[in-house]
C-alpha cells in the first residue's frame, strides 16, 4: 500500500473511487419522458411550421387596414397576454389566431362603430423565436432566431456545439405554454447525428430551455477530479522509486 506526503493511502483512494464509479454509474438517471413532439402544436403563443397556416404569435407587430376608413390604419404588437389594442377596440384576443381568424374578430368590434366595414391584419414583423440552451454545450446562453421555426440542430450549433462528455442520448427541453403550464419532453439527439432519425431535429417553441447532459462517465471524471483536489495539493505531483531491497516508496513532488 503506498501513500502520498498527505498520508493518505493511495490504495484507499482506489477503493473509495471504484465505489464512486458505481454508485454514479446507476444514479441521477431521469425517467424516460415523452418524446418531443415533432411538429409545434397551434393555438400555442408560437410560429408553427410554414406548411400549416400561420397564426400570431406574442411580440408579432400586425398592421390594421381598413382601405374604406384609412385614418383608423395603424399598427399594433401582441401584448405578453396575447391580445392586440386600437384605436377603436380595446382588448382583442390575436395569439394563436390565423390572420382570416383575427380579421374576422376585428370585423364584429369595429362594426360597433363603422357600418360594414372592411378590414385585414397582416403580419408586418414575425417576432424571434427565444430559447435557452443549458449544460453541457461550449457557450450556453440565450439564442434568438429569426424567421422559420428554429430546430434543435441549429439551437446547439449556435450554442457551439456539445461539450466532450455531454450526453446526446436523452436531451431534454422544458416547453412553456401559454396557459402557464409546463411540458418536459426528451429527444434522441445522438440518432440525428447518426442519421438514424431526422425527426430527432425537432421544432423548438418561444422559450424553450435546452439542457444537454453529461455522460456518467464524464460525472465520473468530475467526481475524481474534485474528490483528489481535497486529498492531494494541486500544487505536487507523486513520484515512485524503487528502493535497493526491492519496495517502492512516494516521493512528493514540489
Amino acid at each position: 500500500m503506498f501513500s502520498d506526503h498527505t498520508g493518505v493511502a493511495v490504495s484507499s483512494l482506489r477503493r473509495i473511487g471504484i465505489l464512486g464509479v458505481a454508485l454514479l454509474g446507476g444514479c441521477t438517471q431521469l425517467p424516460p419522458l415523452q418524446p418531443a413532439p415533432t411538429v409545434l402544436q397551434a393555438g400555442s403563443a408560437i410560429t408553427p411550421p410554414t406548411s400549416q397556416p400561420y397564426r400570431i404569435a406574442v411580440g408579432d407587430v400586425l398592421s390594421i387596414r381598413l382601405p374604406l376608413d384609412a385614418e383608423l390604419n395603424e399598427t399594433a404588437t401582441v401584448l405578453p397576454d396575447g391580445s392586440i389594442s386600437t384605436s377603436v377596440v380595446q382588448r382583442q384576443m390575436a395569439a394563436g389566431l390565423t390572420l382570416p381568424q383575427l380579421d374576422t374578430a376585428l370585423w364584429g368590434d369595429y362594426t360597433k362603430v363603422l357600418k360594414n366595414p372592411v378590414i385585414s391584419a397582416i403580419v408586418i414583423k414575425s417576432a424571434p423565436t427565444v430559447v435557452y440552451v443549458l449544460g453541457y454545450v461550449e457557450k450556453p446562453g440565450v439564442y434568438s432566431f429569426e424567421g422559420p421555426v428554429p430546430r434543435l440542430a441549429q439551437a446547439i450549433a449556435a450554442a457551439g456545439g456539445l461539450k466532450l462528455g455531454a450526453n446526446p442520448d436523452q436531451i431534454y427541453i422544458l416547453r412553456h405554454l401559454p396557459d402557464g403550464k409546463q411540458q418536459f419532453f426528451g429527444t434522441n439527439f445522438a440518432a440525428l447525428q447518426s442519421a438514424r432519425d431526422p425527426a430527432a431535429n425537432v421544432p423548438l417553441a418561444t422559450s424553450d430551455e435546452i439542457f444537454v447532459p453529461r455522460t456518467a462517465i464524464a460525472r465520473v471524471y468530475g467526481y475524481f477530479n474534485q474528490y483528489f483536489q481535497q486529498f492531494i495539493a494541486t500544487s505536487a505531483s507523486v513520484n515512485y522509486q524503487v528502493n535497493s531491497n526491492g519496495t517502492t516508496s512516494v516521493i512528493p513532488g514540489h
